[in-house]
Order: structure tokens, then C-alpha cells, then sequence
């Protein structure tokens, strides 16, 4: 008997262990694994501002369950200020796994600028209770919000008269309409102006304009041919050249980084007049001095008589 009940004991005893394992097995816990990368080579999620882009961006990411449970998991995403669009929750069976895509919207014309963008895996449910621990997992990203380039050109005077000679200065306006600061490069077509025998210089050859403030004052200094003596007359008797050059304002940033130089191109009308007046003004001095010269002959011959007048007188009032 005794026997018998030592034998129902050890019985008991081995029996227990396993219950108490498959005790712990049954414990619920979740857990949620999450990874997000983005399709772009710079690593972040870029975004096209400029007019006539898409604003968006995208980051591709996968969340998996490591349980052995049904997983209800929410997905909260926030990015700095932008509209994001992405799935609220996804429901997850033991192992499985799902991707989705997160997608950001900015606003035309954007400032360039780095963003932060968060995105959240939470666990809400396991077996369609809510869990007995928090489990959560969190990846963080960069959004790029790129620099693109635009400008115009504006001619204070379109049209300018000059006569030979002369030196004056034309003013431009150069508007920096991208969205950061951009460095300009001036040019101008200098083998006509060399051809024609007048000058272009420039004071600057470039400038760094803040985006979207007041413009520019490009300023180019022209020097007029000296001599138009064989250019046609005009209806007034005028000796004229009509001519015209280009101004031609480039982005510097579009060239390095936007695959062709953004450049804007205006351009600027001259007439040319023969100045006349050097060959008149020599003129009538020579008259001038002539007149003075014969007025002073005269005024020396005059003199000359009186004297000899006054000889005479004399002599007879002695005889």
C-alpha cells in the first residue's frame, strides 16, 4: 500500500512540470517590428516643389508580427507640418507582414528644407483584446524639400540713345523667383559690340540673389563708337545706327544640379547717333578768331590815321 502511494506521488510530481510550462506558453504578449526606406538616392524622402511638380514624396515601408498571435497594429505618421497620407491599422496574422507606402504633400513654390518625418507601429490588439504590455516601434526620417531655380529679367529701358562718344549705363532687374538663393551670371553679346566698334562692361559679373525679395540692379556700362561718319542719314540729316544686343542672366544652382542651364534672355535696342557738334564748335572758333583778328587789325589801322591826322595839324598850325 505504502508502496503504491509513493509510486502516485512521483506520478503527481511529473505530471506538474509540464503543466506549469504550458502555463507560461500561454502567456499573451505583443510585439511589432517595423522598417521604412525610401526609393530616392539621396536616402530621404525627396520632394519637387517647383510650379507644375507632383509635391509628393514617398517612403516604402513593411511591418511584420513576431508573435504567434493575431495583431490589430496602427499606424500613426506625422511629418513635420505636411499633409501625409497612410493606412490607419493593419491587421496582422502569427509571422505575417504587409508594406505600405507613406505619402507626404507640400506646397508649391516651398521654401527648401529638411523635414522630420515619423512613423509609428503600435500594437491596439492582440486576439481582439487589447495588449497587456505596450508595444510599439518607431522609424524616423529625413523629407527633402528641394531647391529648384527661376528668374526673370526685367530692361529698365528697353530702348537707349547714344551718340558717339558717349558713355552711359544700363540698369536691369534680375528677380531670384526659385525658392533659396541662387548665384547669377551675367553675359552679353560682346563679338557684335566689338564688330560695331562700341564697348560693354560690367561692374559685376555676378551676384547671389535671396529668393523672392527685391531685385537685382545689374548695371552695364556702355561706351559708344567714337566716330559715325559713315553711317547712313536719316529724314533729319542725322547720321544713325540702329543695333541691338542680347543680355542673357543664367542660374548658377541649375546648372550644377538641375541637368541644363535655366537662363533668361532679354534684349537691349541702341541707336547710335554721330555727334556733329566737336566739328561745329571747332568751327565757329576759327570764325570767332577771325573776326577778333580783323577787328583788331582794323582798330590798329584807325589809330594809325588819327596819328598822322593829328602830325599834320600840327606842322600847319607851326607854319
Amino acid at each position: 500500500m505504502r508502496s503504491f502511494a509513493f509510486v502516485f506521488s512521483l506520478l503527481l510530481f511529473s505530471l506538474a512540470s509540464p503543466i506549469i510550462e504550458n502555463a507560461e506558453a500561454q502567456t499573451v504578449t505583443a510585439a511589432v517590428d517595423l522598417t521604412c526606406t525610401t526609393p530616392y538616392p539621396s536616402g530621404a524622402v525627396d520632394v519637387d516643389v517647383y510650379p507644375g511638380a507632383t509635391l509628393t514624396g514617398y517612403s516604402i515601408c513593411t511591418v511584420s508580427n513576431p508573435t504567434v498571435h493575431n495583431e490589430k497594429i496602427s499606424i500613426q505618421v506625422q511629418a513635420d507640418g505636411l499633409a501625409v497620407a497612410a493606412p490607419g491599422s493593419i491587421t496582422l496574422p502569427p509571422g505575417g507582414e504587409e508594406e505600405f507606402q507613406v505619402v507626404v504633400r507640400a506646397e508649391a513654390r516651398m521654401t527648401m528644407s529638411a523635414r522630420t518625418l515619423t512613423t509609428t507601429a503600435q500594437v491596439t490588439e492582440i486576439n481582439s483584446v487589447p495588449p497587456p504590455n505596450v508595444a510599439e516601434s518607431t522609424v524616423n526620417q529625413i523629407i527633402n524639400i528641394k531647391q529648384f531655380s527661376m528668374l526673370s529679367v526685367e530692361l529698365v529701358e528697353a530702348n537707349v540713345e547714344v551718340y558717339t562718344g558717349e558713355k552711359v549705363t544700363l540698369e536691369y532687374k534680375v528677380y531670384n523667383q526659385g525658392n533659396w538663393m541662387d548665384k547669377f551670371l551675367f553675359d552679353a553679346d560682346i563679338d557684335q559690340a566689338n564688330e560695331l566698334g562700341y564697348n560693354l562692361i560690367w561692374p559685376a559679373v555676378s551676384a547671389e540673389i535671396e529668393s523672392m525679395t527685391a531685385p537685382y540692379k545689374m548695371r552695364i556700362n556702355l561706351e559708344a563708337p567714337l566716330d559715325g561718319s559713315d553711317w547712313e542719314v536719316n529724314s533729319d540729316g542725322v547720321k544713325y545706327l540702329q543695333t541691338s544686343f542680347s543680355v542673357t542672366v543664367t542660374s548658377e544652382f541649375s546648372c550644377r544640379h538641375e541637368g541644363a542651364c535655366n537662363n533668361y534672355v532679354v534684349q537691349q535696342f541702341v541707336t547710335f547717333y554721330h555727334n556733329e557738334t566737336v566739328v561745329e564748335d571747332d568751327s565757329n572758333l576759327l570764325t570767332s578768331a577771325s573776326d577778333n583778328q580783323m577787328l583788331i587789325y582794323g582798330g590798329g589801322g584807325a589809330g594809325v590815321i588819327i596819328l598822322l591826322m593829328l602830325v599834320l595839324s600840327l606842322k600847319k598850325k607851326r607854319k
